[in-house]
């Protein structure tokens, strides 16, 4: 388990690095002052000055951040953008959007990265995460009546016969139970769209098993075939997963409203929850370096989500008072920014909190 918690914070200061070195080095290129370059939320528990900035390690590790001149200042009454050009105050609407968006890019960046290698190495197979299991095609055996009628990885088993199918046993079960007589297969797309009927006579086979020649899953797998597909199948996979997410918080706030808080506390993870997914993936050995890219091009795609969003102390945050200056043609007063921010920060730190202790809370027994 330590083994396990060392490499989850390596990659978690490797995914906040690469988040805030967005921001580092498009600020750099703008020629802003970068005064601080953060790791973890302060109080600060380390820090050295290389040059004009101070680069830290502090004592909550639930995030990171780029501190830049200029960017948190309430008093505007003396800034002169003339006399002092490293202030971000000093850019363009355009180069402050671009500053603030750089890191959830790099996320996004990295996210593509990782599952090219993950889909690669699978031969342009890949997990397809869904909000409810079901019955899912994971493999089709050649040679046998599956194949032949046209059944395609990733499709979902709604019925046999007309029978609704709740799990893989229950489809097993209702194949055998023809003994080998023709069935008729309901099926959908992954998504649960595009409903077929395909007939498939089993297959007996010499030590009595009746099969069509599939494997079925609990979760589908997504089977990229075309030459387009596989070009693209990275890019197209994350927004497949973004779609995803966002179904995802739709049904958390409907359990919020309705307050089902059992269900919202099952379906959130933070750094502990995710350490011990870590965990579960590292102790099968050799074979976890693609799992685990995965997981991590997860966390990297989910970390950029939800910094787009427009919550105050967050990035998503920060740029829509930016679109609201290029709609308005007017800056918010920034001692108001200020205050939103920090209300914001202050309650985004009571939820990780309120997280970590529900993820503690689920490891003991």
């Amino acid at each position: 388990m330590l083994f396990s918690i060392i490499i989850f914070i390596i990659t978690l200061l490797a995914l906040v690095l690469i988040h805030e070195f967005g921001h580092f080095l498009v600020a750099k290129k703008f020629g802003i002052k970068v005064l601080e370059f953060g790791f973890g939320i302060p109080p600060r528990a380390w820090g050295k000055k290389i040059g004009e900035t101070i680069y830290s390690i502090n004592w909550l590790p639930f995030g990171g951040f780029v501190r830049l001149l200029g960017e948190d200042e309430a008093d505007t009454s003396s800034f002169n953008k003339h006399s002092n050009n490293k202030d971000f105050r000093a850019k363009s609407v355009g180069q402050r959007i671009a500053v603030v968006a750089a890191g959830v890019l790099m996320n996004l960046i990295l996210a593509w990265i990782l599952f090219y290698i993950v889909i690669i190495g699978g031969d342009f197979r890949v997990i397809y995460p869904v909000a409810q299991e079901g019955v899912y095609i994971a493999e089709v055996e050649q040679d046998f009546p599956a194949e032949k009628a046209g059944l395609k990885i990733g499709e979902k088993l709604i019925s046999v016969d007309n029978q609704s199918v709740s799990n893989i046993d229950s489809a097993r079960n209702l194949i055998k139970s023809k003994n080998g007589l023709e069935v008729v297969l309901t099926l959908t797309d992954t998504d649960g769209n595009q409903p077929r009927q395909i007939s498939v006579t089993p297959k007996k086979l010499d030590n009595g098993d009746i099969l069509i020649g599939v494997i079925f899953s609990p979760i589908p797998f997504r089977q990229y075939s075309t030459t387009s597909e596989k070009i693209f199948s990275g890019i197209t996979y994350s927004f497949d997963l973004i779609r995803l997410t966002f179904a995802g918080f739709g049904k958390l706030g409907s359990d919020l409203f309705y307050g089902n808080f059992g269900k919202v506390s099952q379906s959130v993870s933070g750094p502990v929850g995710m350490a011990a997914i870590t965990n579960d993936i590292l102790s099968i050995g050799a074979a976890a370096v693609l799992p685990y890219a995965w997981f991590v091009g997860i966390i990297s795609l989910t970390l950029a989500i939800f910094n787009v969003l427009p919550i105050p102390a967050l990035d998503g945050g920060r740029l829509f008072f930016l679109v609201i200056e290029v709609v308005t043609r007017k800056k918010v007063k920034a001692d108001i920014e200020r205050i939103i921010h920090q209300v914001g920060f202050a309650i985004l730190l009571a939820l990780a909190l309120l997280v970590t202790f529900s993820d503690i809370r689920k490891l003991l027994p």
